[in-house]
C-alpha cells in the first residue's frame, strides 16, 4: 500500500475521536450563519424570499457534502473496529484515539497490553489500515 494513502487513514484515524465535534460545529455554521445585509433601500418586493428559513435549513444540513462525508468516514471506522478483536482495538485506540499516547506499538507488546508479538500486532494494525482504506475507496494503483 501506498505511503500516502496510509497516511491519509491515519490522519482520519486520528481525526476519529473529534467527528462528533466537527459534525456539530459544522451544522452550527449552516444554521446561525451570517447572512449579509440587503442593499436595497429601495422599495420592491422581494422575489427570492424564502417562505420557511427552518426547511431551508434542515435542507442545507442534510446536503451538506462536509457533513456528510464526516459522518461517512465515522461509520466506516465503527464498521472496521466492530470487525476486530481487542488486540487491534488496543492498538487502533493508543496509537491515532489518544491524544497522548503512552505507548508505541512495540511498547504495547513489551509491556504485555496485548497478547501478540511484534510481528503480529504490526500485521494486525496494517490490516485495519487496510479494510479502513477498502471502505473508504482509498486504492493503490500498483
Amino acid at each position: 500500500m501506498k505511503r500516502s494513502t496510509v497516511r491519509t487513514v491515519e490522519d482520519i484515524l486520528r481525526d476519529y475521536p473529534q467527528i462528533d465535534k466537527y459534525i456539530e460545529t459544522r451544522e452550527q455554521e449552516l444554521r446561525y450563519s451570517s447572512r449579509a445585509a440587503d442593499e436595497n433601500t429601495g422599495g420592491g418586493r422581494a422575489q427570492n424570499k424564502e417562505i420557511n428559513p427552518t426547511l431551508a435549513t434542515l435542507i442545507t444540513i442534510d446536503e451538506d457534502r462536509r457533513i456528510n462525508a464526516l459522518k461517512r468516514q465515522r461509520a466506516i471506522v465503527e464498521d472496521c473496529l466492530d470487525e476486530v478483536g481487542t488486540d487491534t482495538e488496543t492498538i487502533i485506540g493508543e496509537l491515532y484515539f489518544k491524544k497522548h499516547p503512552k505507548y508505541t506499538l512495540v511498547g504495547l507488546v513489551d509491556n504485555n497490553v496485548i497478547s501478540v508479538g511484534k510481528a503480529r500486532a504490526y500485521e494486525l494494525k496494517n490490516a485495519f489500515i487496510d479494510e479502513c482504506a477498502k471502505g473508504l475507496g482509498l486504492y493503490d494503483i500498483a
